[in-house]
């Protein structure tokens, strides 16, 4: 059985800091778990690792593709677990850092994307169905057949592909069965998983403060240069939290005030999301931040938790 450490946890909560401590320990190299740092020149409203970070630990699964092109959790999971594999074969443990909590829990339990065989006819009837919902109701019968919520809307909704599947999936009374796979929180790994928590109001401070150094940092410019290079404002990248707002101030639609309230807004929602999502994977080894002095307290106590689950489950 192959073996990963990952890091999950809201965004803006530490798991890129507490990644760099666990990748100089272990020598070993970090698979980004993140939807949107995927994408080529989407840098700064997704919190990409720096230039210097990039140089200093090698990272996986960042830059891989152009943001007019589809993505998807299914193909993460395939590639990531081929990048697991290989990891291993040469001794490393990678760690996968993420929040993106389908990503990060697809890949972890193994989810069947496909499920049983689906028809042209079958996709057709779903497409009609999708198109004769609202949004709002899209989502509530999504929710109260698969009793499943995402954790970014936007996502799901852009991807066209996966939504058609999905809907077949639930028409067909196999939604439940689609987005969890059977598999019980079963994990196909050799995994430890740790969690990153904070008190929701620091937290959502920190998230303020986030999005304020991004906007000056140029992320306004970035996504000016993304439409600019032809990239449309209804591509599944420009739906990511921020794009999709700063989209619309670049085209002169929103003031920049409006649109930094916006994302701020959106971020604490998501980030809402993502707890009570991860909250759920009952494997997660819950790490709560405002009990430890500093990163580095942080990070050693971690440590010394993941040098005895080393230690206990060796590779080979």
């Amino acid at each position: 059985m192959d073996k990963v450490i990952a890091i999950a946890g809201p965004t803006a909560v530490g798991k890129t800091a507490l990644s760099f401590y666990l990748a100089d320990h272990y020598h070993t190299e970090l698979i980004s778990g993140d939807a949107y740092q995927i994408y080529r020149g989407m840098d700064i409203g997704t919190a990409k690792p720096t230039q210097d970070e990039l140089s200093r630990f090698r990272h996986h699964l960042i830059d891989i593709a152009s943001p007019d092109e589809p993505y998807s959790a299914a193909r993460f999971c395939d590639m990531a677990a081929e990048t697991v594999h290989t990891l291993n074969k040469t001794h490393k443990v990678p760690i996968l850092v993420g929040g993106t909590g389908l990503y990060v829990q697809a890949f972890l339990e193994g989810f069947d994307f496909e499920g049983s065989a689906v028809t042209e006819q079958e996709r057709e009837c779903a497409r009609k169905h999708i198109q004769a919902m609202t949004e709002q109701e899209l989502r509530t019968y999504i929710m109260e057949q698969t009793q499943w919520q995402p954790a970014d809307w936007h996502e799901l909704l852009a991807n066209t592909h996966r939504l058609v599947r999905l809907m077949v999936a639930v028409d067909k009374g196999e939604g439940a069965a689609f987005v969890r796979a059977g598999h019980g929180h079963k994990v196909r790994y050799d995994a430890y998983v740790i969690g990153l928590s904070l008190p929701r109001e620091v937290l959502y401070d920190r998230i303020e403060k986030r999005v304020d150094m991004m906007l000056d940092a140029g992320w306004p410019d970035e996504v000016a240069g993304l439409l600019q290079k032809g990239i449309s404002p209804a591509s599944q990248a420009m739906k990511a939290i921020g794009y999709e707002e700063l989209a619309l101030y670049v085209r002169g639609k929103i003031s920049l005030a409006d649109a930094a309230e916006e994302i701020k807004k959106r971020t604490r929602r998501f980030a809402k999301r993502q707890i009570t999502w991860f909250k759920r994977m009952p494997y997660i080894h819950w790490y709560a931040k405002q009990d430890y002095a500093s990163e580095k307290e942080l990070a050693a106590a971690v440590m010394r938790d993941t040098d005895g689950w080393i230690a206990e489950h060796p590779i080979g």
